[in-house]
């Protein structure tokens, strides 16, 4: 499955109220290391999206509003959420760190665990 790319905030907040597990990474066209990192991201997403797990990315100079309500103070950063919220942040471009990243939440994924409260 192919990385999303997002547009808009709206577009971002229908996605993470869609997909229990999103990846996704913050990036910009000027910013070198989001360029070098980018196909790692690309790759993940090809090999561990699935029905319950989606990919997306956004460029924070054309979605500023999404920047700044992640508090995104440098980039590549790499966001995880489950259920709507954020469950995990990575900053940096490291390809190891990623991989491990993306990798356990789509183990998550296929196991069906959420992490939800319930009443009883």
């Amino acid at each position: 499955m192919a990385v999303i790319d997002i547009k808009t905030k709206a577009q971002f907040d229908e996605l993470t109220k869609a997909t229990p597990y999103v990846a996704l990474q913050a990036h910009a066209t000027w910013c070198g290391p989001c360029k070098a990192i980018s196909p790692m991201f690309n790759k993940h997403a090809e090999a561990f999206s699935n029905d319950k797990y989606t990919f997306a990315r956004f460029d924070t100079d054309e979605v500023p509003d999404l920047a700044f309500e992640l508090g995104i103070r440098s980039i590549p950063a790499f966001f995880i959420f489950e259920n709507g919220d954020k469950a995990d942040t990575l900053t940096g471009a490291n390809p190891p760190a990623l991989k491990k990243l993306t990798e356990s939440i789509a183990e998550k994924s296929k196991a069906g665990e959420l992490n939800t409260t319930e009443d009883f």
